[in-house]
């Protein structure tokens, strides 16, 4: 495969499966961006959990970070409490409200997710699990040796 094939088929799967997520995540009425949801994802994933935690885990700025928590807090999806061995830090955890919406995300990936690998056997999946997960290694790797890329390749 060239390429510039290879390249273009990565691209074009990643705005497919990007629509089918948007798409689903409108159907079950969700308004929250992608932002917010890696946010409460890496939430849940280490709740509770401070700012800065989830900055390292989503490699966001702290400041991008501070603005997401700020929509989620205000919209009663999490609730800070006070650090209990750091009174500079908040630990963040989520309500009812943020639990349930990460069970309607869950359920809107899964759908996403059936119909993306619809007709594909478990060892199609396996073997595309196993390779993009060593294309990603294979890129962590590259950046590890080359830290500033040049402006146009800095992932956003």
């Amino acid at each position: 495969m060239s390429e510039t094939t290879f390249g273009e088929s990565l691209h074009q799967l990643m705005h497919a499966y990007k629509r089918a997520l948007r798409q689903a995540y409108a159907d079950a009425e969700l308004d929250l961006t992608v932002s917010h949801i890696r946010t409460l994802k890496a939430i849940r994933g280490q709740m509770p959990c401070t700012a800065r935690a989830i900055a390292q885990r989503t490699q966001r700025d702290k400041g991008q970070i501070t603005r997401l928590l700020r929509d989620l807090l205000d919209a009663n999806i999490i609730v800070k409490a006070p650090h209990p061995e750091d009174g500079r830090s908040q630990m963040l955890s989520l309500t009812g409200h943020g639990r349930s919406l990460l069970e309607s995300v869950d359920t809107c990936e899964r759908e996403a997710h059936e119909q993306l690998s619809n007709g594909m056997t478990q060892a199609d999946l396996d073997a595309f699990l196993r390779l993009s997960r060593l294309m990603i290694s294979n890129l962590k790797s590259r950046e590890s040796r080359c830290p500033n890329p040049p402006p146009d390749l800095t992932p956003s």
